[in-house]
């Protein structure tokens, strides 16, 4: 069991912790000088069964503080009775609370130095202070350094609480925060931390965070005990290879699955209930996740203004990236005030700036996320939205092992790199053909509606659902334009006349240029081809040249022709020509157009036919 003890400067956490286990936990050699423990101390007891994390109590060190506190630990607030409850000890339970921590006891230190009367005021005092808390209704045990049968009746509580502790280690991938790193000469690199996740054995590769650099494990202590397992839970120290000293500190991760980071956050926040102003979007804020710290900004979801003592669905805009997984307690602190703000549980989190922050579509989907249970949040989600699953496992921490089942049991389609159920394609499929049907009555004219006019298909998938309904045949694809199969447009009335102008000059085997047809009607040539292209978008005509278009049966026919030619081997332009009786230019239009199709390929002076039509 790690015992972390928390509390305001010079209320004795350091004192308690010698007296409980023997150690002097303030290492530096400034701690010595000044008697205030500045970094994190350790200490352990019965054999590594339990621990203590001693943190800096001052104000001027909360980053330290926080950096000593997991979820796993148990409390141990430390509270002198000469100066009762004082503005760190409100912050230090606060944050205790905020990370997670559930168990606890509260040390009321310097007994000796108070009458009863102080005593009894004292622990009403305390009780004020933990109302509403975890440790409402904790042991206060009054203790002295100058009276051993305190430090005896506080540690038989604590054996008591690590013998009835049960810990649960979930599925997860390893991972642990770095707070100390040194070098063993014989041995080489140590690092040390909580692992907050996973189990790792002697032997078992890693990765650094943020290096992405392969680590391989020598040996483990755990407790400082030497063993060849660690647990989610576990204080260890790491021997490892594959890094230099330098290149890690205080922050960075030794983690299973190599990750970037991330640079955006999305969580709950919780605002303390005493903090003195409401949070205003763009509030820029210290973030402390485990030992990592970033400034950033809080981007607000819905209100404005976030009121003291509200919940509120957020983006955190880190400055450099966090290595955050689902479920993971942030602490944050106001970058102005230097006190802490509140804390968030993260939900999501992206490496890409996020589009239309406050969607409620997108809001939508992060309820469905919000859920602890990686299969009802999986469910929830596919519901409603495509997944990618890549990014799910990374983000909720999982294993390919249970990524795989989640996405067997769902049944799922795979669609580029994205998973939906099969009722969302289906309906995103009714959707879109109703779409296309409504425009169309509403717009007899159009030829048809582009890709990016369907915008309630997520950008990723519009392709892939498009190409699936043009080969079901509920829809067709002409130059990029979508319609109904049995859909003819009707043509506006000024295109209508020029379409019964152009549609006999065209119907010959050699089609004038749009410069002829401009020369001949004296008509502007811009005017001539502006009609074309709209008649293009209808399939009525075919752009086979810059300036020269054909009717589709006349290509037909061409096409004809050429199959004929093939069937005896590989043909020239010049017996095209001659078998058409077209000019040897236009012709060279006619069969690069063909090349460009794939009906026919170029081999010399010669051409082959490639498949059955164009």
């Amino acid at each position: 069991m790690i015992v972390t003890l928390a509390g305001h400067v010079d209320h004795g956490k350091t004192s308690l912790v010698r007296s409980l286990t023997g150690v002097d936990t303030d290492r530096l050699e400034q701690e010595k000088e000044r008697g205030l423990t500045i970094d994190l101390g350790f200490a352990y007891i019965d054999h590594g069964k339990i621990g203590f994390v001693d943190v800096p109590g001052h104000q001027k060190f909360i980053h330290n503080m926080v950096a000593g506190v997991a979820s796993h630990q148990y409390a141990l607030l430390v509270i002198a009775a000469d100066d009762g409850p004082m503005p760190q000890s409100r912050e230090h339970l606060d944050i205790l609370r905020l990370i997670g921590i559930r168990q606890g006891v509260i040390a009321l230190t310097k007994t000796d130095r108070v009458d009863a009367t102080r005593l009894e005021t004292c622990r009403a005092e305390i009780r004020a202070l933990t109302e509403g808390t975890f440790l409402a209704d904790a042991d206060i045990m009054p203790t002295s350094t100058l009276e051993p049968e305190s430090i005896e009746r506080l540690l038989a509580h604590l054996r008591d609480n690590a013998g009835r502790r049960q810990s649960e280690y979930p599925d997860t991938a390893f991972r642990l925060a770095v707070d100390r790193r040194f070098v063993v000469k014989g041995v080489g690199l140590v690092v040390t931390g909580i692992v907050h996740a996973g189990q790792i054995s002697t032997g078992d590769t890693l990765t650094h965070f943020p290096s992405n650099k392969n680590l391989r494990v020598r040996s483990i202590r755990a407790q400082d005990q030497s063993v060849a397992t660690a647990r989610a839970g576990d204080r260890c120290a790491l021997n490892l290879t594959g890094l230099e000293a330098e290149e890690v500190e205080r922050g960075h991760w030794i983690v299973e699955e190599p990750t970037a980071g991330y640079q955006e956050i999305t969580g709950e926040l919780s605002v303390l209930e005493d903090f003195p102003r409401a949070i205003k979007h763009w509030t820029p804020v210290h973030i402390y996740h485990a030992t990592s710290h970033s400034t950033g900004r809080i981007a607000c979801l819905d209100d404005q203004r976030i009121p003291s003592g509200s919940h509120r669905m957020i983006d955190l805009l880190c400055d450099n990236p966090l290595a955050v997984n689902h479920g993971d307690q942030l602490i944050i602190r106001d970058y102005s005030l230097d006190v802490t703000l509140g804390g968030v549980r993260v939900i999501d989190a992206s490496d890409k700036p996020t589009q239309r922050r406050r969607n409620l579509e997108r809001r939508d989907l992060l309820s469905q996320l919000d859920n602890s249970d990686p299969h009802a949040a999986f469910d929830a989600l596919l519901e409603h939205a495509p997944i990618d699953p890549e990014h799910f496992r990374k983000v909720r921490h999982l294993t390919d092992e249970q990524m795989q089942r989640l996405m067997e049991r769902s049944e799922a389609l795979k669609v580029g790199h994205k998973l939906v159920s099969r009722a969302y394609w289906g309906q995103l499929a009714k959707q879109t053909y109703e779409q296309v049907k409504q425009h169309q009555t509403e717009n007899p004219t159009s030829p048809g509606l582009r890709q990016n006019q369907f915008a309630h298909i997520p950008e990723d998938l519009r392709q892939f659902l498009l190409n699936a309904l043009v080969q079901a045949k509920r829809l067709n694809n002409h130059g990029g334009l979508f319609q109904l199969p049995q859909h003819t447009a009707e043509l506006p009335a000024t295109l209508a006349k020029s379409w019964r102008r152009l549609e006999p000059a065209l119907d010959v085997p050699q089609t004038p240029s749009t410069g002829d047809l401009a020369k001949r009607w004296s008509m502007s040539q811009q005017q001539i081809e502006s009609d074309l292209k709209e008649l293009t978008k209808r399939r009525l005509v075919t752009p086979v040249a810059t300036h020269r278009y054909y009717l589709p049966k006349q290509l037909n026919q061409l096409a004809a022709v050429v199959k004929n030619m093939a069937s005896d081997g590989p043909f020239s332009v010049k017996t095209f020509r001659d078998q058409t009786g077209i000019g040897r230019n236009v012709a060279i239009e006619i069969l690069e157009y063909f090349d460009s199709r794939g009906f026919t390929r170029r081999q010399g002076n010669e051409r082959v036919v490639l498949k059955d039509s164009f």
